[in-house]
């Protein structure tokens, strides 16, 4: 008998979508021509709050450069689980004429056929593809390109991750005498550990329990923003690899993958993933942050890091340096998210079609529109020519970040199965540092999973390799 309530929902689901998209076509403008004066575009932009008046000012300085073109900004988050409105708008022939993509969206929405390919566009606008994508850092580009086609064009750049140690919180340890003197020589406040070793090391000093209580610990391994993101980050710096785009291959198994989780379930066993949990419970706002309180005296921060230090901790002293690695692993190892800019595929009238894309190059490609776009989000330009690196330079926190953007060589795998992906991962890393799974057999769930999700995506295309 079928499941009565899956039904419902099913159903519900299904009026939803109907509902919606008879809304949209209800709503839709007529024409945006605004009266022949100006060739008007649609940007469905994820802003909101005081983002939200920065982006505006981009988009005005845009309008003042091209007064024949208007854009018309429309509110519609959407991220790896919540793309159904751009979806049924797309079938409802409503869809804008620029949306703003998640990078790891790019290649599931391009195999979907939600997108335009971009190529035939920037040739026809004289713009070499390939000249193009010489001038953006590599992994900001092949986020945008599935099956040889560009479908995107990166807006901003967020280098992941930075290594931040707290020196004071190291100090004040050090000098308390409760550090077992065999590891308190080995450690100096004022130098960040140079390899994965140094990095146990330290953290394993900085690590006190008093009573049975964990009441401060060195570094989370599994807290680098969820447990997918973690895992991507120590996989590659252990050298794995996640993904065999040309053989549309799932390699979350990879040896050094698994050893990556083999080191963070060591940790979780050490430390004892449910005292650290229970540490954990105790944070409660930004102010209390724990690498702000010395409760956490190691962290991987994004860009976003150095907001909260200078809000909540203007005073904190703390080092940033790359993430180091193990014997065989990736030197300076980092990885690129960020948003990405694309014309959906049902913007058929050639003028529109022609002022989007000059839209998202003047806002992706040009001096003007990558600073302004900084001022957005607190992330990078992907574009290497933006006078905006030679400004970071003269702050020294920024220029580190900097430095581990040029030397990214990863992104999250193009492939159009990456939310499910991102689910089995984080699934996987869970298990494995709970005890419930070991960490090859935790990462062979997920690779065999996630291939067979994925095939079926392919399959149903018709494009299956």
């Amino acid at each position: 008998m079928p499941d009565i309530r899956r039904v419902i929902q099913t159903g519900a689901v299904a009026l939803g979508a109907i509902a919606l998209l008879a809304l949209l076509v209800l709503v839709r403008p007529q024409d945006l021509s605004d009266d022949g004066r100006r060739t008007v575009i649609r940007v469905w932009h994820v802003w909101g709050g005081p983002t939200l008046e920065s982006y505006r000012q981009s988009v005005d300085a845009f309008q003042a450069e091209r007064p024949d073109i208007a854009c018309q900004l429309v509110y519609v988050p959407n991220d790896l689980s919540n793309n159904q409105k751009f979806y049924t708008a797309v079938v409802g022939n409503c869809a804008p004429e620029v949306i703003f993509v998640d990078g790891p969206q790019v290649a599931e929405w391009a195999e979907r056929g939600l997108l335009a390919n971009l190529g035939p566009l920037l040739k026809a606008a004289g713009v070499d593809p390939d000249g193009l994508r010489e001038q953006f850092f590599p992994p900001c580009w092949r986020q945008c390109v599935y099956k040889g086609k560009v479908w995107a064009i990166t807006w901003c750049a967020d280098p992941n991750f930075c290594l931040f140690w707290n020196k004071a919180a190291f100090r004040k340890a050090l000098r308390s005498g409760l550090v077992p003197r065999e590891l308190a020589e080995r450690i100096d406040p004022n130098r960040p550990p140079r390899t994965l070793a140094e990095l146990d090391l330290y953290s394993d000093a900085m690590t006190r329990f008093e009573d049975g209580r964990l009441v401060r610990i060195g570094l989370v391994p599994w807290g680098v923003y969820g447990r997918a993101n973690s895992i991507f980050t120590w996989g590659w710096v252990f050298g794995g690899s996640f993904y065999d785009a040309e053989n549309f291959r799932v390699t979350a198994n990879h040896p050094r993958v698994v050893a990556a989780l083999e080191w963070m379930c060591r940790a979780a066993r050490k430390y004892d993933v449910r005292r650290i949990s229970a540490l954990q419970s105790s944070f409660g706002s930004a102010e209390q942050n724990p690498f702000i309180t010395g409760k956490q005296v190691i962290q991987v921060y994004h860009i976003s890091g150095l907001d909260e230090m200078r809000q909540y901790a203007p005073d904190l002293e703390y080092g940033m340096a790359p993430l180091p690695c193990p014997p065989g692993g990736e030197a300076d190892s980092s990885w690129v998210g960020g948003w990405t800019l694309a014309i959906p595929s049902t913007v058929t009238d050639p003028a529109k079609r022609k002022a989007a894309l000059e839209y998202i190059l003047w806002s992706t490609a040009t001096p003007a529109g990558t600073r302004l776009a900084v001022r957005t989000v607190r992330n990078f330009p992907a574009w290497k020519p933006s006078p905006f690196f030679e400004e970071a330079r003269g702050d020294p926190r920024l220029s580190v970040f900097v430095d581990i953007l040029k030397k990214a060589k990863h992104q999250r795998p193009v492939m159009p199965a990456q939310a499910y992906y991102m689910n089995q991962l984080d699934r996987a890393v869970d298990r494995a540092i709970r005890g419930e799974l070991t960490p090859k057999a935790a990462l062979d769930q997920a690779t065999r999973d996630t291939q067979q999700f994925l095939d079926k995506v392919l399959a149903r295309s018709g494009r299956r390799p």
